[in-house]
């Protein structure tokens, strides 16, 4: 059999490259003569810009930034031909830069972000690529516009670093300084999500629980964003509450896309095409992937899904390995199969601790259904 082990991160566990190798050694300690071929996938979120910035060779740059609570962290990008910069928000401000415990919805932001991409821009970038996810902030993206010289002020002309809990207090905008920054820039967001900014989808009612934000601060996160994409409609004549995908990371693609005006990019196509992930499925027997936490929102354009409506297209199976199903088992998915790899009752913590033994025991047992009659299951799949 050839198979196409293309795996997404286990979230707070293992990475994406780490969860192909350990099921490819797996799997052919069962079946050694199988062909696999790995390639590890992310949408936007956890190892967007490390997969992408490998598979194109580009130099990994270190950058002193900070994480989404403004304290010292060491973020990077990847620079590909001297002139793009591969970039997410996730390894630079976002939930992983973060000690379990220490999220804080109202105060975080994406100021780390923007000192990145500046910082690219510097090393000479003239196209940005950012990949939109795994963020613990709801500020529209305003700290790393903020970061990129924009001014941000009150009605008393007091200047705001923006954050999710300040946003209504902004009323004044002076994007000059960003204007100038950004000249000849061209930037470009991968996105997994197509929540609209506002409302009971959008990016705070959606994502802000995952935070840590309270019933309470779900509602004044909306407010605030509602608030600032008015302002920001006066300034850039853009609707953010229209965008499609606007909700992504904290609002932070609603605000690209007015003040950078950053291109959205489905975050899942974006990935198939850079890792030739189209070529390999049509060529495939078999396809494995991976996800933390399968549910309705997985459904809505995430990659394992792509990956298995595009491999249903070639009537080529692809297997699913979880940490959580909440999908119920009558629930239309595109997948031949999923396995959660949890198989006892653990606490979240634990099952996490866990991840790698749970996926390497997984791995082995589905192997062997395969190994049963090897002739028979080559000749199905």
């Amino acid at each position: 059999m050839r198979i196409l082990v293309a795996p997404n991160a286990f979230k707070n566990s293992i990475n994406a490259s780490e969860t192909g190798q350990i099921i490819q050694n797996t799997w052919l300690k069962v079946r050694p003569t199988d062909t696999i071929i790995v390639k590890p996938m992310a949408d936007g979120g956890d190892g967007f810009a490390q997969i992408v910035g490998e598979e194109k060779n580009g130099e990994k740059i270190t950058v002193s930034t900070k994480n989404a609570l403004g304290r010292k962290h060491q973020g990077y990008y990847y620079k590909v031909n001297n002139a793009t910069a591969i970039v997410d928000l996730a390894s630079n401000c976002g939930m992983q830069t973060l000690a379990e415990g220490h999220q804080d919805a109202l105060k975080a932001n994406t100021e780390g972000l923007g000192i990145t991409i500046k910082k690219a821009i510097e090393d000479g970038c003239k196209e940005i690529i950012i990949g939109l996810g795994g963020s613990a902030s709801t500020d529209f993206g305003l700290g790393a516009i903020h970061a990129l010289g924009a001014k941000f002020m009150s009605d008393n002309n007091e200047i705001i670093i923006p954050n999710g809990g300040n946003l209504h207090l902004i009323k004044r905008i002076d994007i000059s300084a960003l204007n100038e920054t950004i000249h000849d820039i061209r930037f470009f967001m991968a996105i997994d999500v197509e929540n609209l900014l506002l409302g009971e989808k959008g990016a705070a009612a959606v994502f802000a629980p995952q935070k840590g934000a309270s019933v309470t601060e779900v509602k004044h996160l909306n407010e605030n964003l509602s608030a600032i994409a008015k302002v920001t409609q006066n300034i850039t004549l853009k609707d953010t509450t229209t965008l499609v995908g606007g909700g992504a990371a904290g609002g932070t693609a609603a605000g690209l896309w007015a003040y950078l005006d950053a291109e959205p990019m489905n975050g899942s196509q974006f990935m198939m095409k850079v890792m030739g992930l189209k070529n390999e499925i049509e060529k495939a027997d078999l396809v494995i992937t991976s996800e933390g936490c399968l549910d309705q929102q997985s459904l809505d354009g995430k990659i394992p899904c792509a990956i298995a409506e595009y491999g249903n297209q070639f009537y080529v199976p692809t297997i699913c390995f979880v940490g959580s199903n909440i999908l119920n088992f009558e629930d239309e998915h595109p997948f031949f199969s999923i396995f959660s790899i949890n198989q006892r009752f653990d606490s979240i913590e634990k099952a996490i601790q866990k991840t790698k033994y749970n996926l390497e025991n997984t791995t082995f047992q589905v192997a062997k259904i395969f190994h049963l009659s090897k002739n028979k299951a080559d000749q199905e799949f």
